[in-house]
């Protein structure tokens, strides 16, 4: 077997509430052989299409015409035969077509990918809901948007508050940080998992302060309370924070996880399957943290597609936490054939083949790429985006 082509296919899905560069595109890469099976990955990296595109071309010399069942063999080469490593943008398209070559081979060998991996431990995924909040910042708000996640099966709630921030002491970010918290676990029960991301807008000080004031509604996690590239500082709040730390979303090799690992800066490990250099560094990277007692959440505040591939590592990994999934209740979610349906907290596994889903195609022609510059949500044709 051969590959013939890659293919990409961008799909306007802005994320209301959260900005005109959230999510604006999803970037999928469909990988055809000449015997007519094609493999389905994902590559989102917001507002960088152009850039992906770019890597793509340079690196499509490196794929076609090789066996795609060769996965480990195809990945080294697309890392180490380009002199420059890159950054997230080539790890994001050698992510997309790592996946679509794990897709394929789940499909010739008629087998789910995670039983390529040493078969499921378990049998249902739990999930967190993400961007359940539309942005809301107000309590009362925060309060309502609770109640429209629960209502939707979820049973986990992350919240993050997109507000200016002084790099130091700034009470009343704290506060109202505090205040936010208050308001999801009063909505949510007492026992519910909530958990807070900081997105690193926090010096060390600051996020130590913060996350002093959450100790008292038992949050599952703090994520990313400062730049993840800021390792000592990740490993004071750690120290001095009784909440576990969570961060690795902008990290892509395992070796950037060790290096906070080692430190014992974070507990719960959280690579992106599109942007790690695919399925099984990620696997590697739970492994890895694995070895030091720490949990792994895959972030995923992505499309369902990648939300699908996550969750064949969810059932593989014995470390797994939890798995993100963002709070879709409109035509996004409907981008696959079999749209992903939460339960009590919950997304069942499938025993399909690959990754058990294909993009419905009809619905993404329906909605194609917005170009990135434009002063409104405007699509390549010149039409305005709706959702």
């Amino acid at each position: 077997m051969k590959i013939t082509s890659i293919e990409p296919i961008l799909v306007g899905a802005p994320t209301p509430g959260c900005g005109l560069l959230s999510n604006r595109n999803y970037f999928y890469l469909l990988v055809h052989t000449d015997e007519g099976v094609t493999g389905l990955g994902e590559a989102t990296l917001e507002s960088h299409d152009d850039s992906l595109l770019g890597v793509l071309s340079d690196l499509s010399d490196l794929v076609i015409g090789r066996d795609p069942t060769d996965v480990g063999s195809l990945v080294q080469d697309l890392i180490k035969k380009r002199f420059w490593k890159g950054g997230v943008v080539k790890a994001s398209i050698i992510s997309g077509i790592e996946l679509a070559c794990w897709d394929i081979k789940g499909k010739v060998l008629g087998k789910p990918v995670y039983e390529l991996f040493g078969g499921k431990v378990r049998d249902k995924i739990r999930v967190y809901a993400n961007g359940w909040t539309g942005g809301a910042t107000d309590p009362a708000e925060i309060r309502d948007k609770a109640g429209e996640a629960i209502a939707a099966g979820y049973r986990a709630f992350k919240f993050s508050l997109a507000i200016p921030t002084w790099p130091l002491r700034d009470l009343e970010t704290v506060r109202r940080v505090r205040k936010a918290a208050e308001a999801v676990r009063e909505a949510v029960g007492p026992d519910a998992p909530i958990l807070f991301d900081g997105h690193g807008r926090y010096d060390s000080d600051l996020a130590i302060q913060i996350g002093k004031a959450l100790e008292d509604l038992g949050l599952m996690f703090f994520e990313e309370p400062v730049q993840p590239e800021d390792e000592e500082g990740m490993q004071r709040v750690a120290e001095r924070v009784d909440i576990p730390i969570a961060a690795g979303e902008r990290l892509t090799l395992k070796q950037e996880f060790r290096r906070l690992l080692d430190r014992r800066a974070v507990s719960v490990v959280q690579p992106d399957l599109a942007h790690c250099h695919g399925f099984l560094e990620g696997f590697k990277i739970a492994a890895l943290a694995e070895s030091f007692n720490a949990f792994v959440a895959p972030h995923c505040p992505m499309s369902p597609v990648i939300t699908a591939i996550s969750l064949h590592l969810d059932a593989v990994a014995p470390n797994f936490l939890i798995q993100e999934r963002l709070f879709l209740n409109d035509w996004r979610n409907e981008v696959i054939t079999e749209p992903l349906v939460v339960e009590d907290g919950f997304i069942a596994l499938n025993d399909k083949p690959g990754w058990g889903v294909e993009l419905d195609m009809e619905l993404c022609r329906k909605h194609p790429r917005i170009v990135a510059g434009t002063p409104s949500l405007r699509r390549a044709d010149g039409s305005i985006a709706d959702w």
